[in-house]
This record gives structure tokens, C-alpha cells and sequence, in this order.
């Protein structure tokens, strides 16, 4: 409404008015505009305050504080509900059971991918949330033309892992601790993987007065 005030000011004034005059109706028709601004950039800072405070009384419930460092003085990582953190990921454990390509799917609906081992302390972590069981799990290995590959298309290190029967195209799991490769219509479980959620102080705001109520 602002702006069409001013189109149509300038737009109508004629030679009867002073600059003077020109001046004071262009400039009587930006206040309303500039108001507004204000008041958004009021309500903008309000909003901000009110989500880092948010965020750091987040952090002083979720995360340790380190050592003399105040509560969650190195900031954390945050996984969703029912994942466990261990090291620089998330992981789960799915309840139900499917081939390889549902379990592949599952973990993408879920923005996350079936697991990938880079050390061996991972799949010994992987062994332990599936409770040792016996019963194969679904991970991101798969082999195409008789090479074994992760979903992120880098080959599998069999110096660290150990080699897997040649299959033309078939996919892995993980059996107790051994990695084995099967037929990928068998159906079971999967674990997923991915990155957590890293809250740090500076999203808190440094210094910033709280209520505790917040």
C-alpha cells in the first residue's frame, strides 16, 4: 500500500508544487514502509534470540559438559529417536524384515543408507546393537560382476574385512561377525547409517541472557 502511495504522488505532481513540497509528500509517504521494516527487523531479532536460547537449553539437557568447560562447552551430536550414536554416525536397527532392495529403500526413506564398514571397531559397534545374533543383518555391500562394492561405489578393503565368495551379483550381511554374501531376495533386517545432528555454542549465541523458562 506504501509503495502505490508514493507511484501515484510522484506520478500526479505538478508544477504547482514548490521541490520542496515534492520533497516533503515523498518523503511523508516512506514512513509508513519504513515502520514496517522496523517492526519485521524487531520481530526477526526476537524470533532469533528466542530459538538460540532454545537451542542452548537443548544443549545443557543432551549434551556433557567437558571437563572445567561448561556444559556442552565442545557442543554434541544429536541422533534421532530409537538411532544410537556411536563415534561420527547414527545407526539402526530396522524391526522388520526384507530383501536387500527393501532394506535399501528403508534406510533412504529415512535419508539415511544401508551401513558401510570403514574400521573394524565399526562392525564390531554394528555386532553389539544387533545383539550378537546369528541371524544375517542387510549392510551397504553389494557385488556386481563378481566384485564386491559398498553403495557409495567404493570396493571393499579385503585386507581389513577379509574376502567374500565370487558371486555374479549378490549382496552382504553381516552374520555374527563375519561378512558373508547371499542371494539379495532373502529377507532380513537391515542397519542404517548417518550423519548425526551437531549442535555447537556458537548456534546458542555466545553470552546471550536466557530465561530458564524457555
Amino acid at each position: 500500500m506504501a509503495g502505490e502511495i508514493v507511484y501515484a504522488d510522484l506520478r500526479h505532481l505538478g508544477d504547482g508544487f514548490s521541490p520542496a513540497e515534492k520533497r516533503h509528500i515523498f518523503q511523508g509517504s516512506l514512513q509508513p514502509a519504513t515502520t514496517s521494516i522496523t517492526r519485521q527487523g524487531s520481530e526477526i531479532r526476537e524470533r532469533n534470540h528466542t530459538e538460540r536460547c532454545l537451542i542452548s537449553s537443548i544443549m545443557r539437557y543432551f549434551c556433557k559438559p567437558r571437563g572445567d568447560s561448561p556444559a556442552a562447552g565442545a557442543g554434541c551430536k544429536l541422533c534421532p529417536q530409537d538411532w544410537q550414536l556411536h563415534g561420527d554416525r547414527c545407526y539402526w536397527l530396522s524391526k522388520e524384515v526384507g530383501n536387500w532392495t527393501q532394506g535399501r529403500k528403508g534406510c533412504e526413506d529415512q535419508k539415511s543408507q544401508l551401513v558401510e564398514f570403514q574400521e573394524k571397531k565399526e562392525k564390531e559397534y554394528i555386532r553389539n546393537i544387533t545383539g550378537g545374533s546369528t541371524r544375517p543383518v542387510w549392510i551397504g555391500l553389494m557385488s556386481i560382476s563378481k566384485e564386491w562394492r559398498w553403495v557409495s561405489d567404493t570396493p571393499l578393503n579385503t585386507e581389513m574385512f577379509g574376502a567374500l565368495q565370487e558371486m555374479d551379483k549378490g549382496c552382504g550381511t553381516l552374520k555374527d561377525d563375519m561378512l558373508e554374501g547371499i542371494l539379495c531376495s532373502e529377507e532380513h533386517k537391515w542397519v542404517c547409517q548417518k550423519d548425526p545432528f551437531q549442535l555447537s555454542p556458537s548456534m546458542a549465541g555466545d553470552g546471550e541472557k536466557c530465561d530458564d523458562s524457555v
